[in-house]
């Protein structure tokens, strides 16, 4: 009876500690699926903020952030702050309008989407160990205009170019 008692107790205390451990990387899955989603809202928000003079709400995003440093590995919550410093760098010539080119954005969205792929990669192998580094970013998006030219406004491929009025 004492050898069955014990059983029972070692099961219940593996099994708790078994939903423990999936209950905490589900809450790390979500809060950096969270991050994924919200720097890219922010990314579309200064876009907007820059050419259509839309306010761009922090809040989720602070949210996010907040959530990552509550459930976040230290190597995850690093590249969360990177990308929170990237977003700082680059807010303020979109909010105030003062950047000056689509050159001032392909920058800025290229640093953007660099840092979301960094944090994405440091997800991925908290996530799991032998998952391999991603290389390319998350979203598709069309090339920026060209200067000029009879082909201006068109990608490449001389096809025309998907519609713009989203904000990307």
């Amino acid at each position: 009876m004492a050898a069955a008692l014990i059983g029972v107790l070692a099961g219940s205390l593996l099994t708790s500690r078994a939903n423990r451990m999936h209950w905490s990387r589900d809450k790390q899955i979500d809060a950096c699926a969270s991050i994924v989603a919200e720097s890219t809202r922010i990314q579309l928000a200064l876009r907007r903020a820059w050419r259509h003079d839309e306010p761009v709400d922090w809040v989720p995003w602070n949210v996010a952030l907040g959530t990552i440093w509550l459930v976040g590995s230290p190597a995850v919550v690093a590249a969360a702050a990177t990308m929170d410093q990237v977003f700082w760098d680059h807010s303020e010539q979109f909010i105030q309008q003062t950047a000056t080119s689509e050159t001032a954005w392909k920058e800025a969205r290229d640093r953007m989407e660099a840092a979301r792929l960094d944090f994405i990669n440091a997800a991925r192998l908290h996530v799991d160990p032998r998952h391999n580094p991603l290389s390319q970013v998350p979203v598709s998006r069309p090339p920026l205009p060209h200067a000029a030219g009879p082909t201006q406004g068109l990608p490449p491929t001389g096809h025309a170019a998907p519609d713009r009025s989203r904000g990307t």
